[in-house]
């Protein structure tokens, strides 16, 4: 297995990753969105987010978003979002090699602090997984869909 940067030609396979990530936590799923905004998950020098896949023999197993944000309060913070590893491939750390290669980048780019946003059904599942590598639960999100003209 090798840990990556997205490049376009992934963006099929992790189309189908993020379906089976929004259907198992129950958000809603936009294909035409993913794939107009392939652009976003490339790595581009400057930036700073990227998208980082696992992959095993031509098949993307695996896959998470990084970004680098200064918030308001002064500090540089790092994010992991949408992370999923396919469930044929859950159980070998294939998660935890991504996330050890995320916050190797992050902490490269000198962020303060590091966040995962973890879905509710999944926080005590994904707590034993990171807790051990130094997270500790801070917040809990609230998130509510606006009406959209469509």
């Amino acid at each position: 297995m090798i840990v990556r940067n997205y490049i376009s030609k992934d963006n099929e396979q992790t189309m189908k990753l993020m379906e089976k990530l929004s259907k198992y936590v129950g958000v809603g799923f936009d294909p035409k969105k993913w794939k107009d905004s392939d652009k976003l998950r490339l790595f581009s020098p400057g930036l700073r987010r990227q998208t980082l896949v696992a992959e095993e023999e031509d098949k993307i197993i695996g896959m998470g978003m990084i970004e680098a944000r200064l918030e308001p309060s002064g500090e540089m913070v790092g994010y992991l979002n949408n992370w999923i590893v396919d469930p044929e491939h859950q159980g070998r750390g294939v998660g935890r090699i991504l996330a050890e290669k995320a916050l190797e980048i992050l902490e490269k780019i000198g962020v303060d602090k590091i966040r995962i946003n973890v879905g509710m059904r999944d926080k005590d599942r994904i707590a034993k997984l990171v807790c051990p590598m130094g997270f500790d639960p801070v917040f809990i999100t609230f998130e509510m869909e606006t009406k959209k003209e469509k």
